[in-house]
C-alpha cells in the first residue's frame, strides 16, 4: 500500500476456503465488491504438495504470475505464500497439473480510522511518486501560461471504485495512483473532488459527483439538463480550441480544464433520464468518474478553492434566509431593505475587490 499521513486501517474478512484438483482452474475475472469499503483482496496459499495453478494479474496491460506452488516448493521450511491486490485488476488461476492447491481468500476493507496509531514503530507506508507528483502539479502551477486566469485541473481515475449513479462517492475510496495524486493536491494546499465528465453530442460537461444525473426530466437538451439540474459546467480544454456551443435560452460556464493525466474510462457508469419529446420515453448517458480540483489564476492559485467554499457557504446563507422570509412581517422586511442600503454602502470595498478577482479570472 502506498503511504499517506493520514492513513486508513484495514479491516480482513475471511471470504471463502478454495481447494483446486487436478484439472482445476478459474478463468479471467474481477472480485465484486462487497460494499463500498472494500478495496482488494488478499489470497493466502497453504504448502501443499501441487503444480500449476498460478495466480496470473492483469491490470493497464500489463501482466504478473504469482507461482504459488513455486513459491513454496523453493523453501527449506515449510511457509504459506501470499498475495494482495485491488478489486478491478483482473486475475486467473492457470490449472493445477497435479496435487491440490489449497488457499484461503480474504476481502480487504478500509476503515475510517487512522493507521499510524495502529502500526508498529518499525513499520513505515511508503509512497514513492507522491513527491514527484507534487513537484510537477507545482512546477504547472509556478509556469505563468499554465491557466493564467485560473480554472480546473482534471485526473482521470486509474482504479475501479464501487460506486453507482445512486450512491455519493466518498474522496476516501481512492487508492493508489489515484490517492497520490490526491494527497499532493492536498500538500500544495489545493482541495480536489470527484466530479463526473458527461460527454453529450456537442460538449463535454464536468458535474460534481454528488450531483450525477439520475432520473431526470429532459424537456429540451440534455446539456440544459446537466448544467441546470446537475450544476455542470461546460469544459473548454487548455491547449484545445472552444467548444462549439450556442445556448441562448439559459445561462452555462464553460471552464478551462487542464488534464493532468488522461481522463480514463475504469469507472464508467450509466444515468438514466426521462426525454420529453412526443412522448415521454426513458434514456441514458454515460459519465466517467474523474478527480478535478478548482485553481486560480498565476500568482494566486488556491484562490479558487477559497471562491469556491465562500459560494458554497453564501448559497446555504442564502437558502437559509429564503426560509425565514416566509416567516416574517411587513415592519421586519422594511427593517431588512434599510439594514441592506446601509450594507450596501458598507460593502463597496469588498464588492471592489471581488471586481478584481473577477478580472482575473476566478468565476
Amino acid at each position: 500500500m502506498d503511504g499517506a499521513d493520514d492513513g486508513k486501517v484495514i479491516r480482513v474478512e475471511l471470504y471463502k476456503l478454495n481447494v483446486y484438483g487436478k484439472g482445476s482452474f478459474f478463468k479471467s475475472h474481477k472480485d465484486t465488491p462487497r460494499g463500498e469499503a472494500m478495496f482488494g483482496s488478499l489470497v493466502v496459499v497453504f504448502p501443499t504438495a501441487h503444480e500449476g495453478g498460478a495466480l496470473v494479474l492483469q491490470h493497464d496491460n500489463k501482466e504478473w504470475t504469482f507461482d504459488s506452488a513455486a513459491l513454496t516448493k523453493a523453501e527449506e521450511e515449510s511457509s504459506i505464500a501470499y498475495i494482495a491486490f485491488y478489486s478491478d485488476v483482473d486475475h486467473e488461476v492457470t490449472p493445477v497439473t497435479s496435487g491440490h492447491r489449497v488457499a484461503l481468500t480474504y476481502n480487504l476493507f478500509f476503515e475510517d480510522k487512522k493507521l499510524y496509531a495502529k502500526l508498529p514503530m518499525s513499520v513505515e507506508p511508503v509512497a514513492p511518486d507522491e513527491d514527484r507528483i507534487e513537484a510537477a502539479l507545482s512546477a504547472a502551477l509556478a509556469n505563468p501560461d499554465f491557466l493564467p486566469q485560473g480554472g480546473y485541473l482534471g485526473s482521470g481515475l486509474s482504479f475501479k471504485y464501487p460506486i453507482s449513479q445512486y450512491s455519493t462517492p466518498s474522496i476516501t475510496v481512492l487508492k493508489g495512483s489515484d490517492a497520490a495524486i490526491h494527497r499532493a493536491c492536498q500538500r500544495l494546499s489545493l482541495k480536489p473532488s470527484l466530479y463526473v465528465v458527461y460527454d453529450t453530442d456537442d460538449v463535454s460537461v464536468l458535474v460534481p459527483a454528488q450531483n450525477t444525473l439520475h432520473n431526470g426530466e429532459l424537456e429540451n437538451d440534455i446539456t440544459v439538463l446537466l448544467c441546470e439540474e446537475c450544476d455542470g459546467r461546460i469544459i473548454h480544454e487548455f491547449g484545445a480550441s472552444k467548444p462549439n456551443c450556442d445556448y441562448d435560452d439559459f445561462d452555462y460556464d464553460i471552464i478551462r480544464l487542464a488534464w493532468v493525466t488522461p481522463l480514463t474510462q475504469y469507472f464508467t457508469f450509466q444515468s438514466d433520464y426521462i426525454a420529453h419529446g412526443n412522448e415521454a420515453t426513458a434514456a441514458y448517458i454515460y459519465g466517467d468518474l474523474c478527480l478535478a480540483v478548482k485553481v486560480g489564476p498565476y500568482g494566486d492559485r488556491r484562490a479558487g478553492y477559497e471562491y469556491v467554499m465562500d459560494s458554497i457557504l453564501e448559497n446555504r446563507s442564502s437558502e437559509e434566509d429564503g426560509d425565514n422570509s416566509g416567516e416574517e412581517n411587513d415592519d421586519t422586511a422594511e427593517e431588512d431593505v434599510e439594514e441592506e442600503a446601509v450594507t450596501e454602502g458598507d460593502s463597496a470595498e469588498d464588492d471592489g475587490e471581488q471586481t478584481a478577482q473577477e478580472e482575473h479570472g476566478v468565476h
